[in-house]
């Protein structure tokens, strides 16, 4: 074999293990309480060619309790598909923004532990269960910018639902940073 030959082969192959060493995020977000998190948002979309972006949720949190802002977080994954191309050419990985709206979801805009229970299930706190379950080795970041039901009613439902051995299993695949 050639050493060109070789470096494809190398090339591929470390292509092929950094994309499976890539951390799945799931990020909560009181996006429009502030500029923070929008401008925290686009900074993420820069680097998305690092992370498996398994969601991006609007939450409510402290400083904005009764609504939620998904529409937001869509139009700064509409604004990054602008770029996205010539983010591609200096770096590959980047996910297409219609990848990432699939992926744009939202809590209920109830705050803190009133959204959490019976009947109080979200598109966001579903979503977050389905991508923890996925068939993967690697654990779930969820990174917290905002309020965290969302995550307490997806831990809410999976202790209401499964085993204690199962609630445990799914624990153990979470990852949880939060800023506050």
């Amino acid at each position: 074999m050639n050493n060109v030959a070789i470096l494809l082969v190398l090339t591929s192959t470390c292509l092929t293990a950094s994309d499976a060493d890539k951390p799945r995020v799931f990020v909560l977000t009181d996006i429009e309480n502030e500029p923070d998190d929008a401008m925290s948002m686009v900074r993420f979309l820069t680097y998305a060619n690092h992370f498996d972006v398994e969601g991006l949720a609007a939450t409510t949190s402290v400083h904005q309790q009764k609504r939620v802002a998904p529409q937001r977080i869509r139009r700064i994954v509409e604004a990054y598909g602008k770029v996205r191309d010539n983010l591609e050419e200096h770096e590959q990985g980047y996910p297409t923004a219609a990848f990432l709206l699939q992926r744009v979801t939202e809590g209920i805009p109830v705050y803190g532990m009133n959204g959490v229970g019976e009947g109080k299930d979200s598109p966001a706190s579903e979503q977050l269960i389905k991508a923890t379950d996925k068939e993967d080795p690697r654990p779930m970041s969820v990174t917290v910018w905002g309020g965290p039901n969302v995550l307490a009613q997806a831990l809410w439902k999976v202790r209401k639902t499964r085993s204690a051995e199962e609630l445990k299993e799914f624990i153990a695949k979470l990852r949880v940073y939060t800023i506050s």
